[in-house]
């Protein structure tokens, strides 16, 4: 009697389930294991934190595609798009679908990610620039979006190409990049945040500050401690918004980046324990129920709310496939040394990097720097400022482990700093000699164990590995994933491309 195939379905098409089908793709070619996926949108999985990239007409949606449908179902994944589950029956293990159909599991993997929050406005219609007082408007009008899905970014492609006036709403990482982006293509562009000065929840004041004024030189018009309060409507679409500070601006396009909630109501629904998004151990399986798994956006693992960035969501895939394959008892490849040894992939115990995705400005930090440095109490503060240079660096630090820092303008000090951010390590006790290599006139060089790719963790040797054998940025990441996340070390790879010898090595860019 043939032995019985587990079923795993996974509710949610993004880059974390792409990563957790790739993980597995093994164990359903050799048919051990019958894998479904749904996705709610219509287009499988691509990098969504690039869809920037797409909204000012960098790049082509195409380009940012994660998998291929053909190669996915050749090997046995079955896949449905444009569909959503609208319960969940933890009983009977079984799923429903919107369209009316169900599907059983042996194991369900929930990774729907997050939602924007919707800000409130009041809305004021007109016609034929007149206030309309027979219309009372039933919804916010067109033209308001999150830049969340492919779909919005094709939206505001389209307005910044006909060079019409877009707002951004939002001053955290979302909305800075966005309205940094749309300027650095010649769009007008303004950002409404509520805070003193941008990305106030990554950075301390003084960085903020000097933020604030990059951000202008890049053409962005910039309006704080302010918020929007009413959206003016022309024949139902959006034509202007008027802000706290009593000021009416022009608007095609309003982007709101004020912030997202993780996509859990389908799991608390099913009685599933959500704090934040579904609650989970440290192998991503809901603490409610074993047979149930959350990953990336929508979970909250080992008591650690999602960052919403991509390498934890990468790091829950990697180890919620480890555990789906002991739950399941299939077989498991184990990674090996040179010498044969099994090798135990350890926790990461570092910072969660952010990394500001701009073509013109280097931003980077992580942790926490918003502290007084003159209070005896504080961690050790080290901070170098050249406002007119457009240059800032602070690190926080406590005893042998760094606490945060943040750079801005600052690339050889960024990387360094990442890299040791990452690992939960220290840079340099003498603080400047990270100055002096900053405006040294030899650019600083990787060396092979040094991290390449922040997003799929993949150093200078494997990206050197992988370039052996191919032509491409997306043909390196292919082999080894470097380059498939936000996209940032894409000239380091195609230094690494076009070098004329393996030994030789790339430098670090001033992006």
């Amino acid at each position: 009697m043939s032995q019985r195939i587990p079923h795993l379905l996974v509710l949610g098409f993004g880059p974390v389930a792409a990563r957790l089908i790739d993980e597995l793709l093994g164990e359903v070619t050799a048919g051990r294991l019958r894998l479904t996926v749904i996705g709610a949108e219509t287009d499988p999985a691509y990098q969504r934190i690039r869809i920037g990239d797409v909204s000012v007409g960098r790049i082509r949606p195409a380009d940012l595609a994660l998998t291929d449908l053909e190669t996915l179902r050749a090997a046995g994944v079955e896949v449905r798009t444009a569909v959503s589950a609208t319960e969940i029956d933890r009983e009977h293990r079984q799923v429903t679908l919107e369209d009316g159909g169900t599907l059983s599991y042996d194991r369900l993997v929930l990774a729907t990610g997050a939602e924007p929050l919707t800000p409130s406005f009041e809305v004021e219609s007109r016609r034929g620039g007149s206030i309309d007082a027979e219309v009372r408007p039933s919804g916010l009008p067109e033209g308001i979006l999150a830049l969340r899905e492919m779909g919005d970014a094709l939206r505001l492609a389209e307005v910044v190409r006909r060079g019409e006036p877009v707002i951004v709403l939002g001053g955290g990482v979302l909305g800075v990049e966005a309205a940094l982006a749309i300027a650095e293509v010649g769009a007008p562009v303004t950002l409404v945040h509520r805070g003193n000065v941008p990305m106030s929840r990554q950075m301390d004041t003084d960085a903020g500050m000097l933020l604030r004024r990059e951000l202008i030189h890049a053409g962005v018009q910039m309006r704080a401690a302010a918020d929007i309060t009413t959206v003016i409507a022309e024949s139902g679409s959006l034509c202007a918004v008027r802000t706290s500070l009593g000021e009416k601006l022009s608007a095609s396009l309003l982007v709101t980046c004020i912030g997202v909630r993780a996509r859990d109501r389908l799991a608390a629904a099913a009685g599933l324990l959500t704090r934040w998004g579904v609650l989970t151990d440290r192998a991503c399986r809901s603490v409610t129920d074993p047979r149930i798994y959350a990953i990336g956006d929508c979970a909250t693992v080992d008591g650690k709310v999602s960052a919403g960035l991509i390498t934890p969501g990468w790091e829950h895939a990697a180890t919620a496939a480890r555990a789906l394959r002991e739950d399941l008892e299939l077989e498991q490849a184990l990674e090996r040394d040179a010498a044969g040894a099994p090798v135990h992939l350890e926790a990461r115990t570092g910072l969660d990097v952010i990394l500001l995705k701009s073509h013109t400005l280097n931003v980077a930090c992580a942790g926490s720097t918003d502290v007084d440095p003159w209070d005896p109490e504080s961690p050790t503060v080290s901070t170098w400022s050249d406002p007119k240079g457009g240059q800032y660096l602070r690190i926080v630090s406590e005893a042998d482990r760094m606490l945060g820092f943040v750079s801005v303008g600052m690339p050889r000090s960024a990387a360094e700093l990442a890299m040791h951010a990452g690992r939960g390590t220290l840079p340099v006790t003498d603080r400047t000699a990270l100055l002096a290599a900053e405006h040294a006139t030899r650019e600083a060089q990787l060396g092979p164990q040094d991290v390449l790719c922040r997003c799929a963790g993949a150093t200078l040797a494997q990206v050197q590995d992988a370039a052996a054998c191919a032509g491409t940025v997306e043909e390196v990441g292919a082999a080894c994933r470097a380059g498939t996340g936000c996209g940032t070390c894409h000239v380091r790879i195609e230094q690494v491309l076009a070098a004329e010898t393996p030994e030789q090595l790339p430098k670090a860019v001033h992006a």
